[in-house]
């Protein structure tokens, strides 16, 4: 008898399972594991949740508006609770989520309209301490492009202008005679002196030697009042001075090594120094007025340049700094190319200003300390930038390079190119730029939060940016990422590349008070926040169900028999505990299927008594197994009917590849109870959906839910203690599979093809489930067959 049953179930299971195209998937096709008997097929997981207040300053405000979201992405889909939270009364609330989410985003909005999130891991049980928050501040005044403030300009030397009545009057040059040794400083020039004077009003051309090194004065100084003219000069332990209203322009300007310890050149306020081609090695250059070079500027072998507050200093072509070399700038400095290498250093003083006209490059082991305002075109970063201040680049191409913002600074950018560089930012900094790696080149590169949290740090990319695997960017900590994912479906920001806290908004929320080192930007001011009505719509998440008609036999596991997409949106009261109505968004997908089947939901937890209406988008509702849409009258609890056939929506089944589409309609069902009931009572994972095929009394359910008051389970291959899990006692151990008949599954799930199934389908579906649901929790979103999804 044992024999005939078994021969007989098994014949049962091949002939009827779903009735297609027996040349399908096999029943246990080739995948890892075996799935545990006590798996419980749940693809999410229901928490309870509590927020404080937050305190203002030292005080409680009278009401903060509480939004949780399940994800980084600061998006209404993502929203899952909302209301209000007092000092008395903290904001309670419980919802439904995947599985795989773990971590939630609390974000606190003020009366007045200011932001705060936290972020709080996932448990069955969340309780959230409120936020200390700062009001939203009144907008500072712009700081004007003159305003001084104390600089970072280290000690440099100094000169005092001579006393010019102590000056011999043989040391003071009107003119250079011919046939006269201008070795000035020498003995055996036309005067030995310590000190000459070029004075005001005299123009000076010819030939000066100022090597210095004679007897008896071995370190002349030449001060310039006036104007001079020099095709070269060569400058060794002697100096040369551009005193106020001085003029020099000299063709070739030699500085040797050997020039004297302090500064070799030594332009006074006031003063103009033009040299076109200058060859400067060692020692320093100290500019306090007007320095132009006419060509190249090759600074090198450790010499220092400081251009002081007064000072403008003007490369027409390229600057270099290199080997050791240093420029300290609390001036103005403009050029057209700016390189730095070989340990070379640009340290942009706080009061100074830089502009490179063309391209800023910067090689590994060079520093630009950029604590003034600097513009540049073009920059490509192999080394480090500190950005303390306002800085704004058209174009910026970073390899293996280190930025690093202190708070409140800025930096603006158009195109931006990073590859394996890191960025740290603190409280307040802001990165703005249109476009974010769209070359799709770079990755490997990391943003993170350093420092007090508040305000956040922000990046904010205006046009696109590309980040996918392989060319990864990380924002980890206190960082609010201002992107409009939903603006290029090509162009996003994924979620899991937002570590530790860090958010992403559409629109910047992060209020930065404005300062002229982020650029004097406009400061995000908030709307109000009101207080919200007693009820209102809180959007829900969307789920997709699948099912599998053939129960309680053998199924081919494509789980296109019948797709529902749902999502359930709440009137949840402010204090987030009772809903007092639902809005039911449904559609009916796929209809793999040749059985009469309808499909409804049932709320486990709600009595049919506690339902005052229920009202369906749906009019064309056939005869079949429910009498109505409205409630299904023989169920003590709520039972609501979407359709009695899959004909009623679908012309098509939606399952075949390479056939035509049937259309999908959208519907909207909504239940108003009696009175409102609590939120837990109508969380997601209380939904019920079910499908009964050919007979009313047929009911599948996914695994652990219970059926209806009509459903019957009779003697079948399922297992006894759960009537929706797969199993054969006697027999074909190779069935003891404790597979399901439906799954849920968060979002829109691309749903296997007719005959695919999708334990073969998608590559780590498996692995979930023989590791009880640890491993590859969101298995829906990983690889699959791209060729067996339909």
């Amino acid at each position: 008898m044992k024999r005939l049953y078994t021969a007989l179930m098994a014949v049962a299971i091949v002939a009827s399972s779903c009735q297609k195209d027996p040349g399908g998937s096999p029943d246990t096709p080739d995948a890892p594991g075996a799935i545990p008997a006590g798996f419980n097929w749940k693809t999410t997981r229901d928490v309870n949740v509590s927020v404080s207040a937050p305190v203002v300053e030292g005080t409680t405000p009278s009401y903060a508006v509480i939004r949780i979201y399940s994800s980084p992405i600061l998006s209404e889909e993502n929203l899952v609770a909302r209301g209000v939270a007092k000092s008395a009364a903290p904001f309670r609330s419980a919802f439904t989520l995947p599985a795989g989410t773990e971590n939630l985003y609390v974000q606190t909005t003020l009366p007045d309209g200011t932001k705060s999130v936290k972020m709080a891991g996932v448990h069955g049980t969340v309780a959230v301490t409120g936020a200390s928050m700062k009001a939203a501040a009144a907008p500072k005044i712009r700081l004007a492009a003159n305003t001084r403030v104390e600089s970072s300009m280290p000690a440099y030397p100094t000169m005092d202008a001579p006393d010019v009545a102590s000056l011999d009057p043989k040391a003071v040059i009107t003119a250079i005679e011919s046939g006269k040794n201008y070795q000035l400083g020498a003995s055996w020039a036309f005067y030995a002196a310590p000190e000459y004077l070029i004075p005001a009003g005299a123009e000076v051309a010819g030939e000066i030697d100022l090597n210095g090194g004679f007897s008896p004065y071995q370190t002349p100084v030449l001060y310039v009042a006036g104007k001079l003219t020099l095709s070269s000069l060569n400058i060794g332990r002697a100096k040369l001075a551009v005193l106020p209203g001085g003029e020099v322009k000299i063709g070739t300007m030699n500085i040797q090594p050997s020039a004297a310890d302090k500064a070799a050149v030594y332009v006074f306020s006031d003063g103009k120094l033009s040299v076109e081609k200058p060859n400067v090695s060692g020692k320093c250059i100290v500019n306090n007025g007007v320095l132009t070079v006419d060509g190249k500027l090759d600074m090198n072998n450790g010499l220092i340049i400081y251009n002081t507050a007064t000072a403008v200093l003007t490369v027409t072509d390229e600057m270099k700094v290199s080997n050791s070399a240093r420029i300290y700038n609390d001036g103005a400095v403009t050029v057209d190319d700016l390189k730095i290498n070989s340990d070379g250093e640009f340290h942009n003083c706080e009061n100074a200003l830089l502009v490179v006209n063309d391209e800023c490059e910067f090689e590994r082991n060079t520093t630009i300390y950029q604590r003034g305002r600097a513009s540049i075109e073009e920059m490509t970063a192999r080394g480090t930038i500190w950005v303390n201040c306002h800085t704004s680049v058209n174009e910026l191409e970073a390899q293996g390079a280190e930025f690093n913002f202190s708070a409140n600074a800025g930096l603006d950018a158009g195109r931006v190119e990073f590859n394996n560089t890191n960025v740290s930012m603190a409280s307040g900094a802001i990165f703005t730029m249109e476009e974010y790696n769209i070359d799709e080149k770079g990755g490997k590169n990391n943003f993170t939060f350093t420092g007090d949290a508040d305000p956040r740090a922000v990046v904010l990319i205006s046009e696109k940016a590309y980040t996918r695997k392989g060319h990864e960017t990380y924002f980890s900590g206190a960082i609010e990422v201002v992107y409009d994912n939903d603006r290029d479906e090509d162009y996003t920001i994924r979620k899991n590349y937002l570590l530790d806290g860090a958010v992403m908004s559409a629109s910047q929320t992060t209020v930065i008070t404005e300062n002229g080192c982020n650029g004097g930007k406009d400061p995000v001011n908030p709307d109000p926040e009101p207080e919200p009505d007693e009820y209102e719509n809180v959007p829900g998440r969307t789920y997709t169900y699948c099912f599998e008609d053939n129960w309680p036999y053998l199924g081919d596991y494509d789980m296109n028999d019948v797709v529902i997409v749902s999502r359930i949106d709440r009137m949840t009261s402010k204090d987030g505990s009772k809903v007092s109505a639902l809005t039911i968004n449904w559609e009916l997908r796929a209809a793999g299927t040749t059985y009469d089947i309808a499909g409804a939901v049932q709320m486990d937890k709600v009595q049919t008594s506690d339902v005052a209406n229920v009202e369906s988008s749906h009019k064309g509702f056939g005869s079949g197994m429910f009498a109505s849409q409205g409630l299904d009258a023989d169920s003590p609890y709520a039972v609501i009917p979407f359709f009695n056939k899959t004909e009623e929506l679908l012309s098509a089944s939606n399952t075949w590849k390479g056939h035509p589409a049937a259309a999908t309609r959208k519907h909207i069902t909504t239940v108003t109870f009696s009175q409102p009931v609590d939120i837990a009572s109508v969380l997601d994972s209380e939904m019920n959906f079910f499908i009964t095929p050919k007979q009313r009394t047929s009911e599948i359910h996914m695994p652990g839910y219970a059926p209806t008051a009509s459903g019957i389970i009779g003697k079948g291959s399922f297992l006894p203690s759960d009537p929706y899990k797969f199993f054969v006692t006697e027999g074909d151990q190779l069935k003891n599979n404790y597979m399901m008949w439906a799954l849920v599954i968060p979002g829109e799930f691309r749903y296997p093809a007719e005959t695919n199934d999708i334990r073969g389908v998608y590559e780590y579906f498996m692995t979930w489930a023989s590791s009880n649901g640890t491993e590859h929790t969101e298995w829906y979103q990983e690889s699959a067959d791209a060729d067996k999804i339909y």
